[in-house]
């Protein structure tokens, strides 16, 4: 879900990526061994502290090649066989309109303001973009703030279990708000 302020310029971008019974916003911390690479070579890369599926994507190609030992089209493959293990499984919209009716709460992030609640039906609708706008002073960016936590709550409190990442384009964000 993406959430942009267009009058302040803020845009806050929430993964609460979510699957039937588990999350797949830790892909990228998989260790490397689970993502099928031979143990001689996952004790190698852990000797360059390498030894999650983020910390060998981040590489360049040259790095690979250097800490690896391995040729250019072996780290190719190597890049290929990590960022696949690592990606979260494809989805047809069929798929995650059906998990959507199995479950429903899924679907919507509550504001936790009833009367908005219920001219959204439910809420503000994950794994797509809303727009925040309004005059100058209305609490478009309070707004945002307050939807950045509940996306961060845990699922038994009435939030996603996700992460948040704010961007402000006007740095005129202030870190005590």
């Amino acid at each position: 879900m993406c959430m942009w302020s267009e009058s302040d310029s803020l845009i806050t971008a929430f993964w609460a990526m979510q699957e039937v019974g588990g999350r797949c916003g830790n892909m990228a911390t998989k260790k490397l061994r689970r993502a099928g690479l031979s143990q001689e070579l996952c004790d190698r890369l852990s000797r360059h502290q390498i030894t999650t599926c983020r910390d060998f994507l981040c590489l360049s190609l040259l790095e690979l090649m250097k800490v690896t030992g391995q040729s250019y089209w072996n780290v190719q493959k190597l890049l290929c066989k990590v960022s696949l293990a690592c990606a979260p499984k494809m989805q047809t919209a069929y798929e995650m309109k059906m998990k959507r009716a199995i479950n429903p709460s899924s679907a919507f992030l509550s504001t936790t303001l009833d009367g908005l609640d219920k001219s959204l039906h439910g809420g503000v609708a994950c794994g797509s973009l809303t727009e925040v706008t309004g005059p100058s002073g209305c609490g478009k960016t309070q707004f945002c703030l307050m939807m950045s936590v509940l996306a961060t709550l845990p699922i038994s409190m009435g939030g996603l279990d996700g992460a948040v990442i704010y961007i402000d384009t006007e740095s005129a964000f202030g870190a005590e708000r």
